[in-house]
């Protein structure tokens, strides 16, 4: 993944959208706010655990190849150190998940281009959420991974899901011009951003889990990978379609 992930954070806008750099690297995010002299000591080994186990994840070792010894050793730390802050390895993945969600939230919040609702705004949350998925592809195939999970922290996954899901709906409802944007107009549209969003997972899960030999070379270009999605969006945002059967 080094090599791809490089390659798409070429220089092409400022810092809010485009070209975040390490920016969404999660793990090198957790290593920059650890390494930062404010937090207080607790805080910084904490947060050098859950980097270790998002490098774990992001090396591409499954969660049942997961254990405290191989985080230990990547975070530098003694052994037992994890069980002074977390209950068990179960308990140090909830907190990365819930982490994780706030990294993710946040960084598409700051993609700020053209009016909100606007098709430059869609342009700019997909993206940022396409360079994002790319530079964490490990820890994103264990979180697809969660959505029939029963563990605990798999509900922070889903509940990212559902807040981000909800602010989709609220967008669409409004391009879609409905009276109430704000309740009724919001279930009803639902559904699509469920779908919209399902489809958005699956093709960038194509692109960078499963990696499909067809979509190599698309997959380098991460402004076509969302000039692309953010066309079906819209469309599908936008309750028409421009397809006309024979």
């Amino acid at each position: 993944m080094g090599g791809r992930a490089e390659s798409l954070k070429h220089e092409t806008e400022p810092r809010s959208g485009a070209d975040r750099g390490n920016d969404l690297d999660f793990a090198a995010t957790l290593l920059g706010r650890a390494g930062d002299a404010s937090p207080r000591k607790a805080e910084r080994t904490r947060l050098r655990l859950l980097a270790a186990i998002a490098g774990e994840l992001s090396a591409g070792v499954s969660r049942s190849g997961l254990t405290v010894a191989a985080v230990a050793a990547r975070a530098g730390l003694a052994h037992g150190t994890l069980y002074r802050y977390f209950a068990d390895l179960d308990a140090a993945l909830a907190a990365l998940v819930e982490e994780f969600a706030r990294f993710v939230l946040a960084a598409l919040s700051e993609a700020r281009a053209g009016e909100a609702g606007s098709r430059a705004r869609v342009r700019q949350v997909t993206l940022v959420y396409t360079r994002l998925f790319a530079a964490n592809a490990g820890l994103m195939r264990y979180l697809v991974g969660l959505g029939g999970a029963d563990a605990g922290f798999a509900e922070a996954y889903r509940r990212l899901n559902r807040d981000w899901y909800r602010r989709m709906a609220a967008a669409i409802a409004r391009r879609r011009g409905l009276a109430d944007a704000t309740d009724g107009g919001v279930a009803a549209m639902l559904p699509t951003a469920y779908a919209l969003g399902g489809m958005v997972d699956e093709f960038l899960s194509q692109l960078y889990l499963r990696r499909d030999p067809a979509l190599a070379e698309f997959a380098m270009d991460a402004d076509a990978v969302a000039d692309l999605l953010t066309d079906l969006w819209w469309r599908g945002a936008g309750g028409k379609s421009d397809f006309r059967p024979d």
